[in-house]
């Protein structure tokens, strides 16, 4: 009865004051809302980053040439040739999916429009190891690879590179080092990757790299697409086993080629954002402590503006625990309602934030229950001490202030 009667009294002077109780909920809001937002925007990050990963099908190694070292002498590098990918594509433990990659820059022309731009030779398969989709045309066939026909499929940007549109440059041809090549796909945008984008690259069959442009067996590097559910520590042993064998390095010999998984900087990107997003919701989290501070300081005011309403309580036979309570669950109450205004602003906040970036909208239910929680139990520990100023004061004193 007690609790109904201080939350009445509560309810009643936040309605009378009203523009004070804002003010004094603002610090609560924004300290709530830049929780949420914060907390939401990297859980939306997250989720974001996941759904990549899923759109690659796959983790994705990569074998690059190494230094051949005999004993203490290095003979310089060791290229990787495309019998070492069929070499890994016979294995068949691992259900992997094997992409030999040959890329160097050539001379490309298109009616007047004369570039020099990076042209890879992949098999047909290696679009699906990398996760590109296709946006006009067709991909190259493996009949087009073991033919050598001159096709190649453009990444986004480079019809724009040529100074014409996709629509125009689309089952036309282009030169490349002088040879003419039928464009016969063009990929979605991708994005960067680091230091390459597939956007600005030519695709052509391997193959036809292999005899007809680049006139090389070597390649650059070696993709294996594993499943997510291959043992990621494994593929690699098996991969070392089979190019050891394949390049005669003997029991004690380091390897003169390099395993990487560029998956796992995507693993890291996501536990930066958490550690990031922990520390900046800490720092937003201050502010509702600083805000608790403002909630006490206009507590005190209101106790002293209230004396004569305390003195005639407490001489009406008001208890000690009484009045605490009043102003207690006054100080709990607009931190609450401070919290809940703040979940509905970072949640907007969020929403708007995740709909610009094309992110998922992603809301931990915990953490708006937290910060709600967070923001009672800082009105609690900040109205405890006006709580006890006002009990302590003496109903004849009281009676008699101005």
């Amino acid at each position: 009865m007690l609790f109904k009667e201080s939350l009445i009294s509560a309810i009643t002077s936040i309605r009378t004051n009203a523009i004070r109780s804002f003010l004094t909920s603002l610090a609560i809001i924004i300290g709530t809302a830049a929780v949420i937002a914060v907390i939401g925007i990297g859980s939306s990050a997250n989720k974001a980053l996941e759904a990549s990963i899923d759109d690659l099908g796959g983790r994705t190694l990569t074998v690059s040439p190494g230094q051949n070292t005999r004993g203490a002498v290095t003979k310089g590098m060791i290229p990787l040739d495309i019998k070492d990918a069929a070499a890994l594509a016979k294995n068949k433990m691992h259900n992997w999916e094997i992409s030999p990659t040959i890329r160097k820059n050539r001379q490309i022309k298109y009616t007047n429009a004369n570039i020099n731009q990076r042209v890879g030779a992949y098999l047909p398969i290696h679009f699906g190891v990398r996760g590109y989709d296709l946006e006009f045309g067709r991909l190259f066939t493996e009949e087009e690879n073991i033919g050598r026909k001159r096709v190649a499929v453009l990444g986004s940007a480079v019809p724009s590179e040529l100074s014409t549109n996709t629509s125009t440059i689309l089952n036309k041809e282009i030169l490349i080092a002088g040879t003419t090549y039928k464009v016969i796909g063009i990929l979605k945008e991708e994005g960067s990757t680091g230091w390459q984008s597939p956007d600005e690259e030519i695709y052509i069959p391997l193959l036809t790299g292999v005899q007809r442009l680049f006139g090389t067996p070597y390649v650059d590097s070696i993709n294996v697409g594993i499943t997510n559910d291959t043992n990621v520590d494994q593929a690699m042993m098996t991969i070392e086993q089979i190019l050891r064998a394949q390049h005669d390095i003997g029991p004690g010999e380091d390897n003169d080629f390099r395993i990487s998984d560029y998956s796992q900087f995507s693993d890291l990107r996501r536990q930066a954002t958490g550690i990031f997003t922990i520390l900046i919701a800490g720092i937003a989290g201050i502010s509702l402590v600083v805000g608790g501070i403002g909630v006490m300081n206009i507590m005190l005011v209101s106790v002293s503006e209230r004396t004569r309403e305390i003195g005639l309580r407490k001489a009406l036979g008001a208890t000690h625990k009484a009045i605490m309570l009043q102003f207690i669950v006054e100080a709990v109450l607009l931190c609450v309602i401070g919290g809940l205004i703040g979940v509905l602003l970072g949640t907007s906040i969020l929403y708007l934030f995740a709909a610009i970036n094309d992110w998922p909208f992603s809301m931990p239910i915990s953490a708006m229950f937290g910060s709600i929680t967070f923001s009672a139990i800082v009105g609690l520990f900040f109205g405890i001490w006006p709580a006890r100023k006002a009990a302590k004061l003496d109903p004849a004193t009281s009676l008699r202030y101005e």
